[in-house]
């Protein structure tokens, strides 16, 4: 049975793809001039980011609480698999990845507040660059951690909690 580390990591990546369908059916709808379901389907990417970050956090507390640790380093289980040779790979997804999902977020909830009010040219604007960034957070985030579930990292570092 997976731990709770494990089922946490599930989620947060279940959930980071999750938004990427909505964000692309979202970007689908409004090319198709449907404003109706682009609304609809960015107010899904919004809330599935939202509970997102609730789980994310959650599994933040978990592993401080259960592990004294607030990360999993990526640390394949086996140093001489595929995965072992990746850690630079891993780097150069991560780090960006990081920051950008921290410096999109106040754009995402402007751009949000920009099509609630009505003022859709600068919601045009303004989501222009935030739509690729948000996207390119979903999926580099489903990404991460394919490299920690596959490479055992995350595994290992549930073993130390039993």
């Amino acid at each position: 049975m997976a731990s709770t580390t494990e089922l946490l990591s599930r989620a947060v990546a279940g959930l980071n793809g999750l938004a990427t369908v909505f964000l692309l059916v979202g970007i689908f709808r409004i090319k198709a001039g449907d404003r109706e379901g682009h609304g609809k389907a960015m107010k899904w990417a919004v809330m599935t980011s939202a509970l997102f970050l609730a789980v994310y956090l959650a599994s933040k507390v978990h592993l401080w609480v259960a592990l004294g640790r607030t990360n999993v380093t990526y640390a394949p289980a086996d140093p001489a698999s595929v995965w072992a040779g990746l850690k630079g790979l891993y780097l150069f997804i991560l780090i960006p990845h990081v920051i950008l999902a921290i410096v999109v977020t106040p754009f995402v909830l402007r751009a949000v507040w920009l099509a609630k009010v009505g003022r859709l040219e600068e919601h045009k604007r303004l989501t222009r660059w935030v739509f690729p960034v948000w996207l390119y957070v979903s999926v580099t985030g489903v990404i991460v951690w394919a490299f920690m579930e596959f490479s055992g990292s995350l595994a290992a570092v549930a073993a130390t909690a039993k």
